[in-house]
């Protein structure tokens, strides 16, 4: 009978089991007994056949095969001294592979005044790769492994890639005097790509700290090729270039006269004029000189950075590195006080601060239906409700019956355009408010407003409307705008796409109604019944009166609950 021995079983067990059956534990003994070693005899010979390559080596007495070569050379500047040494790289391979018989000279690629350390701008670099791809090389030739790359990644990929082709693309290296299809190079190729890659950080660190001591001590030169009004003398002093000075001063001139700079760049543009680039005005190019310092004498320095060696990404300095400021620095084109003012109203009409700011200027509109509703911005945080009476009350009080303009004739166009809106009437005739009928239902819940698919319908499905409040008679208006409009928000899908209530997440839409709305808890819901004025595209919500919302299946769950609290008891 053949037992099993289990994992715990013991050596005394073992030994046992082969006592009680002798022939077992001769079979054991005799698996046990090691084998004899297999005797080789190396004193038998075979006649073994060399057969030679042929595949890359040139038999004794033929000429090898010519093939095509090509050359690459690369200066990291356009300094002088470098200029001279791109020339003679060019000159050398041209010389070099021309005297060769079994060269023939395909191609010079040379990228001057460009960095190793990436290859995404070097053009002339990638020509030469997608070349060898399709077949047109057979060697590349370049001065060191630190003009064909300074980035460890770059240089060794593209090595391989090459490496891998059919039939392969040799690189060799001259100073180096490597191969790269010799396989005994591939360490010292990955080393050699090691040491130019941290020679290239160690130049860049040094040039770094060089420029920041240079900042520190005020020394350091600004540079004016891209600066409109000003050019650097032989010393490297900012002078004023006369000529460009003026459209700086028209530019300033016409922004505090209240004119927005995309007007201004049009005016620029049918005069003739062009950026220091010589591109044509934007809104943007003017922005940019109303923000620059160096316009009225003084200087930011190290507005920006470079974030990494490897990759020369230039990013925006918000407080990642140290800025050194010099007032009075050099001459200024437009008086402190002119810079100053231009700075003011910047701030006020720039959309990157309204985003910024919780809460902007309150203005009514001046006419129409909605006269003394205040339009909300979707970009406000919260809106005070103390600011919306009051602004609406004022705007009352001052039109004593009749419609009135608030913005001075001098108001820049924008704010002019948000307060004369396309709904104000000729001649300011009393207007028909005779409600239609309407189905539209607003449901306050929550952090959100909830508008029902009629409400869509009623106002022809609208992309976006913008959300109006009048504090003082508690009253919510949605009208129909465009993208364009300022306080624009997006609202309904094509009728074909809507098939579902629409939602308005607006922080101070939300805020402003439920401050109106003091007794309604955090849980609580309130639907309003909207008027809609079909010739104004508008649906007012009168938030005096609200009724409950109805909820499904809540007669059921309180009787549920009611059960619950028996069975407790």
């Amino acid at each position: 009978m053949v037992m099993e021995q289990s994992e715990n079983t013991t050596k005394e067990e073992i030994e046992g089991l082969f006592e009680e059956d002798p022939e077992r534990k001769n079979a054991a003994v005799a698996r046990r007994v090691q084998k004899k070693k297999r005797v080789v005899n190396h004193d038998k010979k075979y006649d073994v056949q060399v057969i030679p390559a042929t595949v890359g080596v040139t038999p004794e007495g033929e000429t090898a095969p010519i093939r095509r070569c090509a050359a690459y050379c690369r200066v990291s500047t356009d300094q002088e001294a470098q200029s001279s040494s791109y020339e003679l790289q060019c000159k050398h391979y041209t010389e070099y592979i021309e005297s060769r018989d079994d060269l023939v000279l395909v191609k010079v690629y040379a990228d001057e005044g460009l960095s190793g350390t990436q290859m995404k701008h070097r053009d002339q670099f990638l020509q030469m790769v997608s070349d060898c791809e399709a077949g047109m090389i057979d060697l590349v030739l370049t001065k060191s492994l630190s003009r064909f790359s300074r980035n460890v990644v770059d240089c060794l990929s593209t090595i391989r890639k090459l490496k891998a082709l059919n039939p392969p693309v040799e690189v060799f290296f001259e100073k180096e005097n490597l191969s790269s299809l010799d396989d005994k190079t591939d360490m010292v190729l990955a080393m050699m790509a090691s040491i130019a890659q941290e020679e290239s950080r160690s130049i860049s660190a040094n040039i770094s700290w060089a420029i920041r001591k240079r900042m520190e001590n005020g020394t350091q030169k600004i540079p004016t090729a891209c600066l409109l009004g000003y050019a650097s003398d032989e010393d490297g002093n900012m002078v004023i270039v006369e000529e460009e000075a003026k459209i700086v001063k028209f530019i300033y001139k016409n922004f505090i006269l209240g004119i927005h700079p995309n007007v201004i760049a049009e005016k620029l543009n049918k005069q003739g004029s062009t950026t220091v680039l010589g591109n044509p005005w934007t809104g943007m190019s003017v922005r940019n000189i109303l923000q620059n310092e160096k316009y009225c004498g003084d200087v930011l320095m190290q507005k920006t950075f470079t974030d990494s060696y490897l990759t020369h990404k230039v990013k925006k300095n918000n407080g990642e590195r140290q800025q050194f400021f010099i007032a009075d620095h050099h001459d200024a084109i437009v008086s402190r006080e002119v810079w100053d003012k231009a700075k003011a109203i910047l701030e006020k009409m720039n959309y990157k601060n309204w985003k910024r700011q919780s809460q902007q200027r309150l203005i009514p509109l001046a006419a129409g239906l909605l006269a003394g509703y205040i339009p909300i911005s979707p970009f406000w945080k919260e809106v005070s409700v103390a600011r919306l009476e009051n602004a609406t009350s004022k705007f009352n009080e001052g039109a004593g019956g009749q419609l009135v303009e608030l913005v001075p004739e001098k108001e820049p166009r924008e704010e002019r355009e948000d307060l004369i809106m396309s709904e104000i009437l000729d001649g300011f005739e009393v207007i028909d408010t005779e409600v239609g009928r309407s189905d539209s239902v607003m449901t306050v819940m929550g952090n959100m407003l909830k508008f029902n698919k009629p409400t869509a319908a009623e106002l022809m499905y609208p992309a976006f409307v913008r959300a109006l409040l009048n504090a003082p008679d508690k009253k919510v208006a949605v009208q129909v705008c465009t993208e364009k409009t300022k306080c624009a928000m997006p609202f309904s899908k094509p009728e074909n796409q809507q098939s579902y209530a629409i939602t308005l997440k607006n922080p101070a839409v939300v805020v402003a109604v439920r401050k109106l709305l003091p007794d309604l808890s955090p849980d609580d819901a309130l639907t309003f019944k909207g008027q809609l004025f079909a010739e104004n595209k508008v649906i007012i919500y009168d938030l005096t009166k609200g009724e409950p919302i109805k909820r499904r299946n809540r007669k059921k769950s309180d009787d549920a609950a009611d059960q619950g609290a028996e069975a407790d008891e």
